[in-house]
């Protein structure tokens, strides 16, 4: 009898183990199971663009080239929040085109010097759109479970096609996750100010001294047009470039 009981004792001892290892098993499948489900989910609460003058670039002169800063170009602002129950992690942005051009200068001329600026999202000017852009640098952005945050990105054409007139481009900019997820911003009205003497920006008004009001009659068309997409967002200086064509549509 003592024998048998020892007998039984020893193996219940021995499944210990096993039955552990299937318990521990499970938890983990649990808790993995548990950890998948846990996804951000990021809802934009404010968009605005406006331009930022604390660019870099570069300056191109007749025989030299340099690195400057301190250029001014369209930055586009987004506030968001995570309302997921896990990290939402941005790792790649795309903007989708439907807009780039320059406008006409009807008696501009540039200066000696040509200078660019560099945009994190740098906007062709020889293709034509609809096209898409993607970032080829690393991006890593992470809005934790409940929090705000915001994201800034700048837009503009690209360093060798700036052009001497302003540039205005049309775009909707998407925010890939890393769980496979997009968030969409726009449309966005956009616009970089030249190196038009004669037509650029001054504070938030624009300064406009054309030679040919057809010209200019031209360019107060596109950006009316422009000004008409459904849902548009225009930046600061879109809209007061808008407000500054009336005399000439």
């Amino acid at each position: 009898m003592f024998v048998a009981c020892a007998a039984l004792l020893v193996s219940v001892i021995a499944l210990i183990p096993a039955w552990s290892s299937a318990v521990s098993g499970e938890s983990q499948a649990k808790t993995g199971e548990k950890e998948a489900e846990r996804r951000g989910s990021l809802e934009v609460t404010a968009v605005s663009a406006r331009f930022n003058d604390r660019l870099k670039g570069v300056e191109r002169a007749a025989d030299s080239e340099k690195e400057v800063d301190g250029l001014i170009g369209p930055q586009v602002d987004i506030a968001v929040r995570n309302r997921g129950s896990g990290s939402a992690i941005i790792t790649k942005m795309i903007a989708s085109v439907s807009v780039s051009e320059n406008l006409t200068s009807c008696a501009g001329t540039g200066g000696d010097l040509d200078i660019a600026a560099r945009y994190d999202i740098p906007i062709p000017t020889s293709r034509k759109p609809p096209f898409t852009v993607t970032t080829t640098d690393d991006v890593f952005f992470d809005v934790k479970s409940g929090e705000n945050d915001r994201l800034s990105v700048t837009v503009g054409p690209e360093m060798g096609e700036a052009g001497m007139s302003p540039w205005v481009g049309v775009v909707t900019l998407q925010f890939h996750d890393a769980d496979g997820t997009d968030l969409s911003i726009g449309p966005l009205a956009l616009v970089s100010p030249g190196q038009d003497e004669h037509f650029h920006p001054v504070g938030m008004t624009w300064k406009i001294a054309p030679r040919y009001a057809s010209c200019m009659d031209d360019n107060a068309r596109r950006v009316q047009d422009i000004m008409e997409i459904p849902h548009i967002t225009p930046s600061k200086e879109f809209a007061a470039l808008h407000r500054a064509l009336r005399p000439f549509r």
